[in-house]
C-alpha cells in the first residue's frame, strides 16, 4: 500500500510541479516508510521586521507515525535573497544547535533518477537548506527551528513580507496548529498594515513606530503563501538606521533610504531608456508574446520629454533606430509596429547587445536606463560591461523562467546601478514588467553617492549607489570602527542642481541589540563573493574567504553545510515574538489613538476594524464630554476591515467649535465599545 501512496503523490506532484511552494518538509530516509513525508503537525512563524529588514524563525513539529525509527532530511525553500543563520533540532527532549562544517549539504533520500525527492530538490531551489536528522523515534515528534534573514520587497510606498506557506501539493491534510507572529519596528511612523493573504489575522498592539499582529489557526489547511503588507510615513526623505558594535571586530550597520513621496512632477528627470529583448528560441511562444506586450505598455508610460529605442538580440543584435528618439506619439506608434514583427531565432549574445546600447547614451544630462530581458544562459561579462558604462547607465535585468544564470544577471545589474527582477513561467509578465518600469520611471536624484563622517566606514554593500526614484527604497550595509555620532549624506543631482540630504547617525556601542545587522552585512558580502565565483570560476582566495565568513557569522555558503551532531545540548532558544497571552487580550475592533493629543483645533483618530465588523451595519465614532453628553457622531459604516484614520474637526453637531476640555472618544461596532480620552486645548 505504501508504494501506491508514493506513486499517487509522485504523479500529483508531476502534474502540479509549477505550483509547488511550501514551508519546511521532512523526508524519511527509510525506503519502507509508509508515506513520502513525515506528517507536519504544527508550524509557528515568528517574524521581526526592522524597517525593511526581516528576521524569520520557523518552528515546526513533525510526527513519525510509523512503528520504526527513521533518519530524515529537513528541507526548506529559503527566499532567493535570504540566508539561514541558525538551525536547532530536538531529540529526547534535548535541544541542539546545528554546526557549520566545510562539506556538502545532505542529499534528499531517493535523489537520482527522479521521484519525490528530486521534486523536493527542484522546489527548494538553489538557495534551499537541507539537514540530515538522525533516529526519529517511532510515534514521536521531531522538532526543528530554522532562523534566516531577508529583505522585504518595496514598491510604490508599500513594503511586503512573504513566507512560502503553500503546502497543498505536498500535504493533503490540515495542520493541528498554525501560528504567525509579526512584529515591526521602524524609525518612521507605520501608517498602514494588513496580512492580505489571511484576513483572519488580529492585532496585538500598535504604536506609531511599532506594530505586532498575529494569526492563529487550528486545523489549518496551508493552501496559500503568507503575505504581509505595510506602509511607512514618508512626508520627507527618511532613513531607517540600525547598528551593532562587536567586542572583537568592527561594528556593523544597515540602513534604508525612502525618498519623499510628495515630489512634484516638475522635479522628476526626463529619461533615456532602451528596451533590450532577447528573441532566442527560449523566448518562443507566451514568453515572447507577453514581453512584447509589456514593452508596448511601457511605451505608453513614457513622457514626451523622454527618449527611447528598441533592441533585440540572439547571436546578433538589431535595433529599431540607430540612436534614441523622442517619445512622440508617432515614434511610439512606429515602435509598437516594429515590436509586433519581432520573432524568435537561435542564439543568445547579450554582451554585444549591451555594449551597443551603452554607446547610444551620449552623456549624463538625463537619467539613462536599459531594461534587458533574458530567458536563461547568455554570453555576458559583468565587469567588462561595468568598465564600458561611462555614462552611469542603470541596467535592469528581467529574468524569465527557472533555468537562469542568476549570478551573472545579478552581478551585471549591481555593478551597473540597477537590480534584477525574476518571473516564473506562471507569472503575469505583462503586469509584472510594467511594475518594474514604474519603479524606474520617476528619477529624482542621479549620480548618487553616500558620504559618511568620521565613523571609519568601510566594506559597504552595494558598491554602487543607484539613481534614486520616487516610489523606490535603497538599502546600504557596512562596517564601522568608531562608536560615535557621525554625519551621513545622500548627495547627487536633482532637477534643481547639486543636492545633499544630511543626517546624523548614532553608531552604537551596544553589542546585542540589532544583532541582525551583523548577519545582514555578512549575507551581502557572501552573496557578492559567490556571484564572482559562479561567474568567473573558483578562486582559492575567494573560497577561503567565503568559508571564513560562513564559519564566523554562522551563515551557510556554497562550501559549507549545517550538520546535526547531537553533541552538547543547549537550553531551547526563545522566540522573537511575545507569547500568545498578548494575542488573547487583544480586542477585535478598537481605537488605536489620536494625534496630536492635546489638539487644536483638529486631530486624527486612528482605529482598527476587525473582519467581523464587516458584518455589522452600524459603526460609529462618538464624542462625549465629561458630563456624558453626546456632542458629535461620525458615521464609519462604509469602512471595511483594516486600519483607518479620520480627522475630527473639533466641532459639535451644529458646526460650533467645542470648548477646551477633556472628551471621551468611543468606537462603537455593534456591541463592542472601545474608548480613549482626547484633550482639546485652546
Amino acid at each position: 500500500m505504501f508504494r501506491l501512496n508514493k506513486i499517487f503523490l509522485f504523479l500529483l506532484l508531476i502534474i502540479n510541479i509549477r505550483a509547488i511552494h511550501a514551508d519546511g518538509l521532512l523526508r524519511p530516509v527509510e525506503e519502507k516508510y509508509p508515506q513520502s513525508l513525515l506528517r507536519n503537525r504544527m508550524t509557528r512563524i515568528d517574524v521581526m521586521i526592522y524597517g525593511q529588514f526581516a528576521e524569520t524563525i520557523v518552528y515546526q513539529e513533525f510526527v513519525n507515525d510509523w512503528h520504526k525509527k527513521t533518519d530524515a532530511v529537513y528541507s526548506f525553500p529559503l527566499p532567493p535573497d535570504a540566508r539561514a543563520n541558525n538551525f536547532y533540532y530536538w531529540q529526547n527532549d534535548q535541544c541542539y544547535k546545528a554546526v557549520l562544517r566545510v562539506q556538502e549539504q545532505a542529499p534528499n533520500p531517493g535523489t537520482g533518477e527522479g521521484g519525490v525527492a528530486a521534486l523536493i530538490n527542484k522546489y527548494i531551489g538553489r538557495n534551499g537548506i537541507k539537514i540530515m536528522l538522525k533516529d526519529v523515534a517511532p510515534r514521536t515528534i521531531q522538532k526543528t527551528q530554522l532562523h534566516y534573514i531577508s529583505r522585504c520587497d518595496y514598491d510604490q510606498g508599500k513594503m511586503s513580507y512573504e513566507f512560502p506557506l503553500d503546502t497543498q501539493e505536498f500535504v493533503q491534510y490540515p495542520l493541528d496548529l498554525l501560528q504567525v507572529f509579526i512584529h515591526i519596528r521602524s524609525d518612521s511612523t507605520i501608517t498602514n498594515f494588513a496580512m492580505s493573504s489571511h484576513p483572519d489575522w488580529k492585532y496585538v498592539f500598535q504604536r506609531p513606530n511599532e506594530v505586532k499582529v498575529a494569526l492563529i489557526q487550528s486545523k489549518a489547511f496551508l493552501t496559500k503563501n503568507l503575505k504581509f503588507d505595510y506602509s511607512i510615513s514618508n512626508k520627507a526623505t527618511s532613513v531607517d538606521f540600525y547598528s551593532v558594535a562587536n567586542d572583537s571586530m568592527a561594528g556593523h550597520f544597515v540602513l534604508s533610504v525612502q525618498p519623499d513621496e510628495s515630489i512634484d512632477s516638475t522635479d522628476i528627470f526626463s529619461k533615456r531608456i532602451i528596451f533590450l529583448l532577447e528573441s532566442s528560441n527560449k523566448m518562443f511562444g507566451e514568453r515572447l508574446a507577453q514581453s512584447k506586450e509589456a514593452i508596448k505598455q511601457c511605451l505608453d508610460l513614457l513622457k514626451p520629454t523622454d527618449y527611447f529605442n528598441i533592441g533585440t538580440f540572439t547571436y546578433n543584435s538589431n535595433f529599431w533606430k540607430t540612436n534614441l528618439v523622442p517619445a512622440t506619439a508617432q515614434n511610439i506608434a512606429e515602435a509598437k509596429q516594429y515590436i509586433s514583427y519581432i520573432y524568435s531565432s537561435s542564439g543568445s549574445m547579450m554582451q554585444n547587445a549591451l555594449l551597443k546600447c551603452l554607446a547610444q547614451f551620449p552623456d549624463q544630462n538625463l537619467c539613462n536606463s536599459i531594461l534587458a530581458f533574458s530567458s536563461g544562459f547568455t554570453v555576458l561579462d559583468p565587469q567588462e560591461i561595468e568598465n564600458k558604462n561611462v555614462q552611469k547607465t542603470g541596467i535592469f535585468m528581467i529574468g524569465i523562467g527557472e533555468d537562469l544564470e542568476r549570478a551573472r544577471l545579478e552581478m551585471t545589474s549591481l555593478l551597473n546601478y540597477g537590480f534584477v527582477t525574476y518571473f516564473d513561467e506562471d507569472d503575469n509578465l505583462l503586469t509584472g514588467i510594467t511594475r518594474v518600469f514604474q519603479k524606474i520611471s520617476q528619477p529624482i536624484l542621479k549620480d548618487t553617492r553616500f558620504e559618511f563622517g568620521q565613523a571609519g566606514i568601510h566594506e559597504v554593500f552595494p558598491t554602487k549607489a543607484p539613481t534614486i526614484y520616487q516610489g523606490s527604497r535603497l538599502y546600504l550595509t557596512g562596517r564601522y570602527l568608531l562608536n560615535q555620532q557621525s554625519a551621513f549624506s545622500i548627495a547627487g543631482y536633482s532637477m534643481n542642481g547639486a543636492q545633499a540630504l544630511d543626517y546624523r547617525l548614532n553608531f552604537s556601542t551596544e553589542t546585542t541589540q540589532y544583532k541582525f545587522a551583523e548577519t545582514f552585512w555578512a549575507k551581502e558580502k557572501i552573496d557578492a563573493l559567490e556571484r564572482e565565483v559562479l561567474v568567473y570560476g573558483e578562486n582559492p582566495a575567494k573560497k577561503q574567504e567565503l568559508i571564513r565568513l560562513s564559519l564566523t557569522y554562522n551563515i551557510r555558503c556554497k562550501y559549507t553545510a549545517y550538520i546535526a551532531t547531537y553533541e552538547d545540548p543547549i537550553p531551547p532558544p526563545t522566540a522573537i515574538i511575545p507569547n500568545e497571552s498578548e494575542i488573547a487580550m487583544a480586542p477585535e475592533s478598537y481605537l488605536i489613538g489620536n494625534y496630536p493629543n492635546p489638539f487644536n483645533p483638529t486631530t486624527t483618530i486612528q482605529f482598527y476594524l476587525a473582519p467581523t465588523a464587516e458584518l455589522v451595519k452600524y459603526k460609529f465614532i462618538r464624542i462625549y464630554n465629561l458630563l456624558g453628553q453626546l456632542v458629535s457622531v461620525i458615521d464609519i459604516s462604509h469602512l471595511n476591515t483594516g486600519t483607518h484614520a479620520l480627522k475630527f474637526n473639533g466641532m459639535d453637531f451644529n458646526g460650533n467649535p467645542l470648548p477646551s476640555g477633556m472628551y471621551l472618544c468611543q468606537l462603537v461596532v455593534d456591541s463592542e465599545v472601545s474608548t480613549i480620552r482626547i484633550n482639546l486645548v485652546k
